[in-house]
């Protein structure tokens, strides 16, 4: 199940995070509008592998403002400070462009996915 760790608004600043993770990958929804264009959003299903020794964990650490390590708030953190596609946003679904899409396709999307609706608006 997905929790949400971003706006209550999914679509204005939207963080899902799979509780259900291992104690290493983190898998993430994401969603940012573009602020130049009405009904355009960047969505995607990320994994972040916390362990990758590609990542510059004292940067993300530091870019975030972290004290001591936390698997979720550092898979967020890097998916702020890395782009998206390092985490597979490519492949969520062949059947959408990532970078352009709009809110009924990102409800599409999301109608499959089992997510908690604690402190998060309606969304599908």
């Amino acid at each position: 199940m997905y929790i949400n760790y971003g706006d209550r608004d999914f679509f204005e600043h939207g963080i899902l995070v799979d509780n259900e993770h291992s104690d290493s990958v983190i898998s993430l929804i994401r969603c940012e509008p573009y602020a130049d264009e009405d009904d355009l959003y960047q969505c995607a299903r990320l994994e972040v592998d916390v362990n990758d020794q590609w990542m510059d964990r004292e940067a993300v650490m530091d870019y975030a403002g972290m004290t001591e390590f936390d698997p979720v708030e550092f898979a967020i953190a890097a998916s702020d400070y890395y782009p998206w596609d390092e985490f597979g946003a490519w492949s969520y679904n062949a059947a959408y462009n990532w970078m352009r899409m709009t809110k009924a396709e990102i409800k599409r999307m999301l109608k499959g996915e089992l997510i908690a609706s604690d402190n998060l608006g309606p969304i599908v």
